[in-house]
């Protein structure tokens, strides 16, 4: 290999090769970031008494976040949480009629043009977390009804057990 001379210093091929390596890997990083948290406005009001989970309902996500009651409708109440760092979105389900059938589901990360996370309970509800600004189209088109900006659900045929 020959040594190349640039602004009267030589460099080897091997240092050439390196600095190729980190310039593209840099290229990389700016032309695709790193996924930004879901924008969920609702999370920026002050807390109530109402944002306290249901006892024996498991916070999601675990360690610090922020939890609000976000709709309470067919005696159905739906949370909406997102830990500090906003990388993680969740919501939790839980049917006042049926407390042991609570459910919750977590996404991470976001594009404004993707569900965050789908999660349901046999026989209750199905329901869906999307971020600010979502398009909401295709979920009424399947079925979903908007119990809140950012919370689509969709009943499901039966409660198990029940006739």
């Amino acid at each position: 290999m020959k040594a190349q001379r640039v602004a009267g210093k030589t460099l080897n091929m091997p240092v050439l090769i390196i600095l190729a390596i980190v310039a593209a890997l840099a290229l990389g990083v700016l032309l695709n970031p790193l996924p930004k948290p879901a924008e969920l406005a609702v999370l920026d009001r002050p807390a109530t008494a109402a944002d306290t989970l249901p006892e024996g309902v498991t916070a999601v996500p675990e360690g610090e976040h922020t939890l609000r009651l976000v709709a309470d409708v067919d005696d159905i109440r739906y949370f909406v949480s997102q830990n500090t760092e906003g990388t993680t979105s969740c919501l939790t389900v839980f049917p006042d009629n049926h407390p042991r059938q609570w459910v919750a589901g977590c996404g991470t990360g976001s594009k404004s043009d993707q569900e965050i996370v789908r999660t349901g309970s046999t026989g209750i509800v199905t329901a869906v977390l999307v971020p600010d600004g979502y398009n909401t189209a295709e979920l009424e088109q399947g079925g979903f009804k908007k119990v809140h900006e950012n919370v689509y659900a969709a009943a499901t045929p039966r409660v198990p057990g029940s006739f």
